[in-house]
Order: C-alpha cells, then structure tokens, then sequence
C-alpha cells in the first residue's frame, strides 16, 4: 500500500477584499509538498485548527511589575490586589457552585488581546492612584 504523505501548514485568516480568506504562513514551504509529493489527480482532504494566541510571558512580567507598583503603594499582597483587579475588570462566575475568577495562568488560556487589556485596566487603576509606572520598553520587555 502506498504511504500517504502528511504535513502540517499554519496559516493566518485574512480579509481579501469583503471576505475572509486563509493565507499560508509559507507559501513555499506549501509549494514544496505539493511539488515533491503529490501528482495530478491525487486526493485529499483538508482539516483546519484554529488556535488562539495567548498571553506571552512578556505580558505576564509587565502586568507582574504594575500589579507590585500599585500592591505596594496599597499594602495589600500581590496575590489580593491581582485577584480584585482580575474581578473588578471581568467579574466571576458560578462553576460547580463556586465563584471563580479569570486566570492568567498557563492552564488558563487567556487570549493575548484580553491580557493586554487586563494589562491596560492595571495600567488606568495606578494612574488613578498617580502610581507612576515605566513602560515595558523601558524595562526592556520586547514586544512578541
């Protein structure tokens, strides 16, 4: 029996025009399968997985350094002033009778566009307290 070839292509979604479309993150990459193992009249079928961008370890630090400002300015321990900002900005809910919170943990999943706004929502919360924090470029945290 002939050995089926498999390969892996990641891809962004894209606007082309008024509609979403996939684009290839190696378009070359792509081409070399198609050349190398497959004929004309060859078929296959296609799966597409999304995955989610998470929070980076970058946002995780900047947040930890806001979250230390403004836990120092009040007193209260890191781990008090995250949980009440994480409830303050998202609330809770209800699983299995109890109330939890969102979590930044690795476990936890949290897209890397909520955390910015968690990042942002700290941010406004030491401003409101005149907590002056450096911006994560000048503690030399790089954008990824």
């Amino acid at each position: 029996m002939k050995k089926i070839p498999i390969n892996t292509f990641q891809f962004k979604i894209v606007k082309l025009g008024d509609k979403k479309t996939i684009a290839l993150n190696s378009r070359n990459y792509y081409q070399h399968f198609l050349n190398t193992k497959t004929q004309v009249g060859d078929i296959g079928s296609m799966v597409l997985k999304l995955k989610k961008p998470t929070r980076s370890e970058v946002q995780l630090n900047y947040y930890a350094v806001i979250v230390s400002l403004i836990a120092d300015y009040t007193g209260d321990t890191w781990e008090e002033l995250h949980g009440a900002l994480m409830i303050l900005n998202w609330g809770t809910k209800e699983v299995l009778g109890v109330e939890v919170r969102k979590s930044v943990s690795n476990n936890a999943g949290i897209k890397k566009n909520e955390m910015s706004e968690q990042i942002e929502f700290a941010l406004s919360k030491a401003k409101e307290l005149d907590i002056v924090v450096p911006t994560a470029e000048s503690l030399g945290y790089i954008s990824n």
